[in-house]
């Protein structure tokens, strides 16, 4: 019983039977005819007759029985020995045929026609070779019977010739019989090799399958789980401005800052998340304009002065001569942001430099770099490519909330390529690192009339607020947090848990904006109802908040083209978000 992969058999079997079926069986025919002919008219006799029957008959025994394996379609595995067998038995029964043509037809007397069958016999013999050579024992099958044959015929001749002929006859055979061994050696191997590669292919993909699942899986974990935290915590920021906003005095107005402040930095935790779903899903797109890099490091001092001033760090920042860049403005702000504020987290004593360098020559022509450096732990080189790895954090096994979540670089890496500014890093571990970012020089002023950076929202004027609001959330709290807070900038608030609840209060309210959560019971989500009142009531302003942060979702969002604001929401962009 053979050892191969029964695929490796099988297909061996396949490229034999080819070989061997009822199409090679009558193609042989001919030959042996002509054969049997010629030394029949060189010696006349009924011996070449009765040869030329024999395999005839057995050629004709061999096409039905071939024709009908053939019919039989594909074998399975337990068909495969047994078929081998049957077509060795008839290989063997075919060489012992061509072993009796010497005996039979060939002149014993004559050199010349004993030298011209003996060609004939060794031409048949590495015919078969290579035809059969998908097994050893078909190539044995063939070779042996009809070598035994001739060279038992010559031996009984006897002449120096004839022994010379046994001899050469000896000498090929063997030789041929090596190489169509070695032939049959290799193709299993190839065989084999391509199967086993097969498999490993096959394994690897349902590998990568199990792989991506479980990616599938943690991402909806971690959707779910951050839709879950949302929730609550955009009611408490709602709720929380709705306190800010009433002037509480004394300890109760400290209480309420210092909540708001945590909510503040719990929001900015889950937004750092949500920014990078938002990324994965393309729904940021850079806008390009002309920045002066001025105007950007005077933001970025005023964001991170007072965090690196508590470190009793030093943040300078050097930017020479009024250079204008190319970029999108809050994009390119928020990748600086990012690298300043990992520098000041893992930087204790020292402090930030953010410089400007002269614009770039070679392929760095008409492009600027922007160096972050700063004198802190330093990374490892063998660390400095996993740091732009979603929560991976140098020196940091405590998770240490100090110092983030680990997503800041992750999110530099996804916004350098989306604004194809190149990033590099330098590090030395207990020096300090630099990160440089180059940027395209901008060829065009900056538009004076245009906001540059920052993010911040202007007062909101309560008269451009609309008079009465649907909100539409299945979460009570979240539901009271927000008709709270429009309660308190004088709008008319009506609610609804569901679809049908919110359609009721249409028809009964003279309703001017629709503020829907995506998430609701029933067969429609938010953002179906608002594309729906666009279609039937294009008047009414509709506004989604949601806590969705899978890539897919917010796609599908901003395929929309419906005003999307994310939980947790800070009051001052929602009320913006209303003003008419």
């Amino acid at each position: 019983m053979s050892h191969e992969l029964p695929a490796v058999r099988r297909v061996k079997l396949e490229l034999l039977l080819q070989k061997f079926g009822p199409g090679a069986t009558l193609a042989i025919l001919p030959f042996a005819t002509a054969t049997a002919l010629f030394f029949q008219h060189l010696r006349p006799g009924p011996l070449a007759g009765v040869w030329l029957g024999v395999f005839y008959v057995l050629a004709l025994v061999r096409f039905v029985h071939m024709r009908a394996i053939v019919r039989m379609g594909r074998l399975g595995d337990d068909d495969i020995e047994p078929v081998l067998r049957v077509v060795t038995r008839y290989m063997v029964v075919t060489g012992l045929v061509w072993g009796l043509a010497p005996w039979m037809i060939m002149p014993l007397d004559d050199g010349l026609y004993k030298g011209l069958m003996t060609a004939l016999m060794l031409g048949v013999v590495s015919t078969a070779g290579a035809v059969y050579a998908s097994h050893r024992r078909t190539i044995a099958a063939v070779h042996v019977p009809a070598a035994i044959g001739l060279i038992t015929a010559l031996i009984w001749s006897g002449t120096a010739l004839d022994w010379l002929l046994v001899v050469t006859t000896v000498a090929y055979i063997a030789t041929s019989r090596r190489l169509t061994f070695n032939q049959a050696e290799l193709l299993s191997s190839s065989l084999a090799a391509r199967f086993e590669n097969e498999d490993l292919a096959h394994k690897l993909a349902q590998q990568v399958e199990l792989v991506e699942e479980a990616n599938r899986e943690k991402s909806r974990f971690l959707a779910s789980a951050s839709h879950d935290l949302r929730q609550p915590l955009h009611a408490i920021s709602l709720f929380t401005s709705v306190l800010q906003g009433a002037g509480l005095g004394g300890s109760n107005g400290e209480t309420v800052s210092r909540l708001g402040h945590s909510v503040r930095m719990l929001s900015e935790s889950l937004d750092t998340m949500l920014d990078v779903s938002r990324l994965d899903a393309g729904a940021v797109q850079p806008h390009l304009q002309a920045i002066r890099l001025h105007a950007l490091f005077v933001s970025l001092h005023n964001t991170f002065g007072f965090r690196a001033q508590e470190k009793g760090l030093q943040l300078r920042m050097r930017a020479p001569g009024d250079l204008v860049v190319s970029s999108d403005p809050m994009l390119l702000e928020r990748l600086l942001g990012n690298l300043i504020d990992n520098a000041i987290k893992y930087t204790e004593r020292g402090g930030v430099v953010i410089a400007a360098r002269a614009p770039g020559v070679g392929a760095r022509a008409g492009r600027l770099r922007i160096d972050i450096v700063d004198t802190g732990v330093g990374i490892a080189p063998r660390f400095q490519k996993l740091v732009f790895d979603e929560y991976y954090q140098v020196d940091n096994p405590q998770r240490n909330r100090t110092r983030g979540l680990g997503i800041g670089l992750s999110i530099v890496r996804r916004l350098s390529e989306l604004l194809a500014h190149e990033v590099q890093l330098r590090s030395r571990p207990e020096r300090g690192t630099r990160f440089s970012v180059w940027v395209p020089l901008a060829h065009a002023r900056p538009d004076v009339s245009a906001p540059e950076t920052g993010m911040d929202f202007p007062m909101v004027d309560r008269r451009r607020l609309p008079a009465q609001v649907l909100v539409l959330d299945d979460e009570p709290d979240s539901r009271e947090a927000l008709a709270s807070l429009l309660r308190s900038h004088g709008c008319l608030v009506q609610m609804a848990a569901d679809v049908d609840e919110a359609e009721r209060a249409l028809q009964h309210h003279d309703v001017q904006a629709v503020v829907a959560d995506f998430r609701l019971p029933g067969e429609r989500n938010g953002l179906e109802f608002l594309l729906a009142l666009r279609n039937t009531r294009p008047e009414l302003q509709g506004l989604l908040v949601t806590g969705e942060t899978l890539p897919a979702r917010i796609a599908a969002i901003k395929a929309s083209g419906v005003p999307c604001l994310f939980k947790p929401v800070r009051a001052e962009a929602l009320l913006a978000a209303l003003v008419r």
